[in-house]
Parts: C-alpha cells; structure tokens; sequence
C-alpha cells in the first residue's frame, strides 16, 4: 500500500470484530513505529499491548467503572473544551454534529457511541504508549509521530485504529494489571482490530481546509 493511500484509508473505527491479530503483525506495527523521528535519538517511547485474557479483564473492571460514574484521571493533563481556542471549539462542535448525523439511522443513538467508549471498542488488542513521567514536551512530540506511524503501518497491514482518551481514562486500573511501575505513565492508547460492519464505523470525520491552517511565507 502507498503511503497516500495509508493517509486517506484509515479513519477511527469504534466497534471491532473479535477476529484477533497475530502476536507476529503486532510486533511488525511496532517494528515500523520505530522509524518514527526522536529527539536525539532519544526514544523515549515504551510500549505493553494488551490482549486476550488481560485485555477482557481491563474492559470487564473499565465497564464496571464507567457504568459507575467514575470520573477519569488520565496521566496526562485534561483541558476542558470550554477552555480550547475558538478555532478548535468549531472543529469539536462539528465533529459532534457528524457523530449526531452518522447514528441518525441508529435508534438507540447516543447509547451506541457511548457503549462502543465504555466497551473499549470491542477491540482485539489495546497498544499503551507509555512515557516516562519527567518526559518533556519534545517526548511528547515524538510519541505522536510514533502513533501516528503506527496507525499507518496498521493500515498497510489491513488492521484498523482508533487513539482515544478513554483508553487510558483510568490509569490507576492499569497500572495494577499491565504491572506498569508508577515511574511510567499512559499517555495515549490505540486500540486496533478489523473493523465490524456497523453504522458507528461509517463516521468519516471532516477537516477543515488547508488554507485555514496554513501560511506560506515569501
């Protein structure tokens, strides 16, 4: 697969079929990830995949919690939409309106989306990226382009992707069950899998024009 077509072909994927992936793709994903750019070679980057038996566990206790009312404390820091540029407010209030339009046909609407959060997606393996705690903002940089790299080369592999916050929403959980020292936090997960046929998956997410992003200087 080219890489336009990697770019253009993968999108988020909320609801995943329990086919599993091959412990030997997972590695390759990873092998690829890691021609991500670093600072000074730095790396910084660590990884612990969870499947199987540890990854039925972490969706059964995050369910549990989340049909609790617990409110998340992600590792890293959380700012609330109220508080981002006016540019990126528009940017959430359209994509929630695509989100709204997409489940239209859904009678059950927002209980899917919020199901499919709550379940994890169904996926078939969760990807932790993990950093140390002292990490600067340049580590931070770098496991982007690391994630970013990921989910393409998941995509040349033909297994989809979805980064998201809920993932890692309680990181006390994982922590204690992935044997994650305190020294370490999660800063992001991908969840991959193959993507099941359903109305949730067929959100295509828009973005705004070039031209509103971009200055080019003479």
């Amino acid at each position: 697969m080219k890489l336009h077509d990697a770019l253009y072909t993968r999108r988020s994927i909320r609801h995943f079929t329990d086919e599993q992936i091959e412990p030997e793709t997972l590695t390759e994903i990873i092998h690829d990830a890691q021609r991500a750019p670093s600072w000074a070679n730095s790396q910084p980057w660590h990884v612990v995949i969870a499947t199987g038996k540890t990854l039925a566990t972490i969706k059964q206790q995050h369910r549990q919690l989340a049909q609790a009312g617990r409110g998340g404390n992600a590792e890293l820091d959380v700012m609330h939409r109220n508080d981002w540029s006016a540019f990126a407010q528009q940017n959430m209030q359209d994509w929630n309106q695509q989100v709204m339009q997409n489940l239209a046909s859904d009678p059950a609407g927002r209980s899917t989306f919020l199901y499919a959060q709550q379940s994890l997606f169904d996926a078939a393996a969760i990807v932790y990226l993990l950093l140390p705690t002292n990490a600067t903002g340049w580590s931070l940089y770098d496991l982007g382009a690391f994630g970013q790299t990921l989910m393409l080369s998941a995509t040349d592999h033909d297994v989809q992707s979805i980064p998201a916050y809920e993932l890692v929403r309680y990181p006390d959980l994982l922590h204690q069950e992935l044997k994650v020292p305190q020294s370490e936090m999660f800063a992001m997960g991908i969840a991959l899998g193959y993507a099941a046929e359903t109305q949730l998956n067929k959100l295509v997410t828009d973005r705004v024009a070039t031209s509103d992003v971009l200055t080019i200087l003479d």
